[in-house]
């Protein structure tokens, strides 16, 4: 999307914020968008984190919530978690184990969220609520 949109004069594209990098040596620019509150905002970390404190104590148990205009004046509004979706109810043990063990690395601080890793993609760590709530989903998993 990023060499679409650089060998497309005057194009308008969507380009996820793990693009940031790319977007920038292209030299293409990143809109402003009107937030919920009206004001219009960039993709910054501090967008992205506003967005997540605003909706995370609203988020329930079993974490079906979209941060799409979530409230507040910093919240930028097209940002959203990143899901796995996969059965409770695994094929065997194995599997089962398997799948839990990656999923929990997968939201671990020391694991697949460790700082370098988000930094990579310029994403945001889970809060500790959201955190919380995703290794009870993972504990469901047999």
């Amino acid at each position: 999307m990023v060499n679409a949109a650089k060998n497309n004069p005057y194009s308008i594209a969507f380009i996820g914020i793990s693009f940031e990098n790319a977007i920038n040596s292209t030299g293409l620019g990143t809109a402003a968008l009107e937030n919920r509150s009206g004001q219009f905002v960039l993709p910054t970390k501090q967008m992205m984190k506003a967005a997540v404190k605003a909706t995370a104590p609203k988020t329930p148990k079993d974490e079906r919530i979209s941060l799409i205009f979530a409230p507040g004046p910093d919240s930028y509004p097209i940002i959203n978690y990143e899901y796995a979706i996969v059965r409770n109810q695994q094929p065997n043990p194995e599997l089962a184990k398997s799948l839990k063990a990656f999923l929990n690395w997968a939201i671990s601080p020391q694991g697949g969220s460790a700082p370098h890793f988000l930094k990579a993609v310029n994403f945001v760590p889970l809060p500790p609520v959201i955190a919380t709530l995703s290794k009870e989903q993972i504990a469901m998993i047999q």
